[in-house]
């Protein structure tokens, strides 16, 4: 099709208004030489977000406006969103401004050769918390599933639609770790590459997952795992 999308990204937002309308810029420059559109997942933001937003929407931009229900839900909505345009490929990434648009090149050059391509946090710039947790996921995915992904919930990672349109039918809407879910079918099922990735400290917003909150996060994550183990992997 001529008109096809090359591309759609997909950017969950929970409170972002200090940053947001930067990392939007960064992306709407990365992009421009491809056919592309930005998917806006705004989760509930209760700040300045959406009115930031709203003021620079073009026709590259779909500010898709939820309920608050979490990290995990607004990426599913986000890439069911993005399905239903049928662009060649989707792309994931986080609205905190913890990557750099300029890693994209190094994905999407490799974008016919690979089904799904994932970043890898070599240097992970975030709490001593956040860094067990994932330790121990890792550990966790190797021993119930067998497989090693080095970065498993990255949110960095490109997909050839088919592949993701593929795994989506094993992610329910209410899922706490989509992209944990979607990384183990597509290592299992496809032809995958990981690539290195930088990652800044985060400057802005509010860390969600954090004392009580983590440690639900980590019980729901834990349970849809196991749940996942058993009925659908």
């Amino acid at each position: 099709m001529k008109n096809k999308l090359d591309l759609i990204l997909v950017i969950p937002v929970f409170n972002e208004e200090k940053i947001i309308k930067t990392v939007i810029k960064k992306w709407l420059i990365e992009l421009k030489k491809i056919k592309f559109k930005i998917i806006i997942i705004n989760d509930g933001s209760t700040d300045n977000t959406q009115k930031i937003i709203q003021s620079i929407v073009t026709n590259k931009i779909i500010l898709l406006n939820k309920k608050n229900s979490g990290h995990g839900p607004s990426i599913t909505q986000g890439y069911k969103a993005a399905l239903k345009l049928k662009p060649n490929h989707i792309f994931q990434v986080d609205s905190d401004d913890q990557f750099y648009a300029s890693d994209f090149k190094k994905f999407w050059k490799y974008k016919k050769n690979y089904d799904f391509i994932i970043g890898h946090r070599s240097v992970r710039n975030d709490p001593f918390h956040r860094l067990v947790v994932t330790r121990i996921l890792k550990i966790l995915i190797l021993s119930v599933f067998g497989l090693y992904v080095r970065d498993i919930n990255v949110p960095y990672r490109l997909f050839q639609t088919k592949c993701l349109s593929h795994c989506m039918k094993f992610i329910e809407n209410k899922n706490t770790i989509p992209n944990v879910l979607l990384s183990l079918i597509a290592s299992k099922k496809f032809k995958c590459k990981t690539e290195i990735v930088r990652h800044k400290k985060r400057l802005t917003g509010k860390v969600v997952l954090a004392n009580l909150n983590l440690f639900k996060f980590c019980f729901k994550a834990v349970l849809e795992l196991m749940v996942f183990r058993i009925k659908k992997f």
